[in-house]
């Protein structure tokens, strides 16, 4: 190539980096002609020294005349030459100046993430290690759906719908890892080869749709739908290839024989779950859908109030007097029966009172079975309009309320995680009619002085404690 074209396309590479156009092939032609000849190199520093000295310089001569502008210029001697340098120098410099320059202006891709959660039907989850709300990006991870179906598209097209009670592990941009439940998948040519691990196999999809279930034992039932799977076997090494609506089971140490078939797939052909495969652990707070949590203090108490902690005191005075009230929404256990259950409340001393003048204290939980009462807010509820309403501070109106368990404070001790649990707190949720459970918090131990400190446990706006939650184990009804 001639000096000169070498300069016009070296120029016009410059122009394409300062303007942020420059692509990874320009940049790559870039490097190799300056690197590649010294006088090259000179005139790429020159173009870039001027760029920077102009960009320096600009907010100087924005009100200036041009004449005035151009003047300096046309007498400025150059402090230096580029010819007196020794070449490495020059080469290294231009180096740096190109791997600077294509940092800065050269876009970098955004890392794609494997999969993403499309949308959701009735889906109802538990303690997974990816995000679970429709739209997420999804990488390596769990997802643990107890009820319901969420569809999932990753990164190169293929299509799952995961069907509760399943645990899928996300584990490439086109293979997963089903460890218990059922999928159905659609693979478009762009994803040909998406694998579905089980326990005891793999499954390799050829271009097709097909479903696929197991169980924690890893028994397996494969279905293909429309095209061609692949099974291979991750104990014997036995491989079986699959075409439309054949299907085959999965043990331990063999494949069955396949078989074509116009019936309807049987997802549970290898195993029928028992009432404790079927049992899921459920986590509700008073943060979500209706729930909400609040307390009330009696009348002609002018100081002492919290925004983020749930005040709880008994006195035999008539002020001062303070009770909890908080209520989950039920409406995510939908028909499922709760077999057992366990409430906890977050304490944080409260700075009100002496916790030193604070004996052992016993708290208790009721539940409100008054369906009527459950309809009140943080904003509104007061003492005298509280649910099952007591003037005492320690006690509730029982004909509206039954008492569910207790738990006790050590003497000196405002802080900690306390719970109570037991048939009562799961009979009281499953026979609650309008899936609104409200709970009332009292201090039975009564202050014989007042001094005592006033205890608190975190309600819905606490920065950092946990809201008041009920963790369930719930079963199907079939």
């Amino acid at each position: 190539m001639r000096t000169s074209d070498a300069k016009t396309e070296l120029l016009g590479l410059c122009n394409q980096l300062l303007d942020g156009k420059l692509t990874v092939e320009d940049r790559d032609r870039l490097e190799a002609l300056v690197l590649g000849d010294a006088e090259l190199r000179k005139l790429y520093v020159e173009v870039t020294h001027m760029h920077a000295s102009l960009r320096q310089h600009s907010s100087g001569i924005g009100g200036r005349s041009l004449e005035e502008v151009m003047l300096p210029l046309s007498v400025v001697k150059p402090e230096f030459t580029f010819w007196c340098f020794p070449r490495w120098p020059l080469k290294i410099a231009a180096a740096a100046a190109i791997g600077l320059a294509i940092w800065w202006f050269v876009p970098r891709p955004e890392k794609a993430p494997m999969a993403r959660l499309i949308e959701t039907n009735s889906a109802l989850w538990e303690n997974s290690s990816l995000p679970t709300n429709p739209g997420a990006a999804l990488d390596r991870g769990r997802l643990r759906l107890i009820e319901g179906v969420a569809r999932i598209v990753f990164q190169k097209g293929a299509e799952v719908s995961l069907e509760g009670p399943a645990e899928l592990e996300l584990t490439g941009p086109n293979a997963c890892f089903l460890h218990r439940g059922a999928l159905v998948a659609h693979v478009p040519e762009p994803a040909k080869g998406f694998i579905v691990g089980t326990k005891n196999a793999q499954l390799i999809d050829h271009g097709t749709d097909f479903g696929v279930s197991t169980d924690s034992a890893g028994r397996a039932q494969v279905q293909v739908l429309k095209g061609e799977v692949e099974l291979q076997h991750g104990h014997t090494g036995e491989s079986l290839r699959l075409q439309t609506r054949e299907s085959a089971s999965v043990g331990v140490d063999r494949f069955t024989s396949a078989n074509r078939s116009e019936s309807e797939p049987d997802r549970f052909a290898f195993v029928r779950p028992t009432d404790a495969q079927r049992q899921s652990t459920v986590t509700l707070t008073t943060a979500g859908g209706s729930g909400d949590a609040a307390y009330v203090v009696s009348p002609n108490s002018p100081i002492h109030f919290s925004d983020t902690l749930l005040l709880i005191k008994n006195a035999p005075t008539k002020s001062y007097l303070r009770k909890g009230f908080i209520r989950f929404d039920l409406t995510p256990l939908r028909d499922r029966k709760v077999s057992e259950a366990s409430l906890t409340l977050n304490f944080e001393a409260t700075g009100f009172g002496y916790a030193s003048l604070t004996g052992e204290c016993t708290f208790a939980i009721y539940g409100l079975t008054d369906a009527k009462q459950d309809d009140w807010s943080n904003e509104s509820l007061t003492w005298e309009t509280a649910p099952a309403f007591d003037q005492d501070g320690g006690r509730v109106d029982i004909s509206k309320a039954n008492k569910l368990g207790t738990f006790i404070t050590p003497k000196g001790v405002v802080t900690g995680t306390y719970s109570i649990g037991g048939q009562a707190l799961a009979d009281f949720l499953n026979n609650d009619a309008n899936r609104r459970a409200t709970l009332v918090v009292v201090r039975e131990t009564s202050d014989p002085n007042n001094n005592s400190a006033v205890h608190g446990f975190a309600g819905n706006r606490h920065p950092t404690l946990a809201p008041p939650t009920l963790k369930l184990t719930v079963s199907s009804t079939d």
